[in-house]
């Protein structure tokens, strides 16, 4: 496919654009009232107990209740980065590049933290921390730890992408969602950006018009 002149939507005039862009935005506010009702949902999901996990940063232990500071929830992501590794996974790299360097900010007014937890030892997570030029995110490792074993975030040796949203009350600890997988997707800006220009992600696991570029989703 010769991806340099790609296929182009058919040209109408304007009022035909506007009659079928009006039916398009009918079925988005059907798709954003079911979005409110699943958040509705996600917000009785009853909550369970989680251990006060003693992680590496930079400085040396840091507690899981650590990570929300002063604030109530937090918002933990388990980043894949296996104990040998020199680099990050690229798509967890992807998400956290997604993570405006305001972030601390924006989250505040909610009481949310924002952190990620890796198996690898701190040394590598810092060594690819500046190389990615994240020096706004916090990000400390589970090594040692049943962290990871305990939760579903290693099976069989094998990482797993994720977040895990947490909640401290005067009880203690408790996890109250995590999602994998595409369920990852709704806190990523730049997803949600492709998803509304005419080519989408370009890739194939998207249902496009024939002649549209696309390339291998895992590629």
């Amino acid at each position: 496919m010769d991806t340099t002149r790609p296929a182009a939507p058919p040209v109408v005039g304007r009022d035909e654009h506007d009659r079928l862009l009006a039916q398009q935005v009918e079925v988005e506010k059907e798709l954003t009232r079911f979005g409110d009702r699943v958040s509705a949902r996600r917000r009785r999901l009853p909550m369970t107990p989680i251990e006060d996990y003693r992680f590496v940063g930079p400085a040396g232990t840091v507690r899981l209740v650590d990570l929300f500071g002063d604030r109530p929830q937090l918002v933990l992501q388990s980043f894949m980065f296996d104990p040998e590794w020199d680099e990050g996974c690229p798509s967890c790299s992807w998400a956290a590049d997604n993570m405006p360097r305001d972030l601390d900010r924006l989250l505040a007014p909610r009481g949310v933290s924002f952190a990620m937890v890796s198996r690898a030892p701190i040394e590598r997570l810092e060594a690819w921390r500046h190389h990615r030029g994240w020096d706004h995110l916090v990000w400390v490792s589970s090594a040692g730890t049943t962290f990871d074993t305990d939760w579903g975030w290693t099976i069989d040796g094998q990482d797993q992408p994720g977040y895990s949203y947490l909640l401290r009350t005067d009880a203690g600890l408790f996890l109250t969602y995590r999602t994998q997988r595409r369920g990852t997707e709704a806190i990523l800006p730049v997803p949600a950006i492709w998803d509304r220009t005419v080519y989408g992600r370009q890739q194939d696991f998207e249902d496009s018009p024939s002649g549209w570029p696309q390339e291998p989703t895992y590629g």
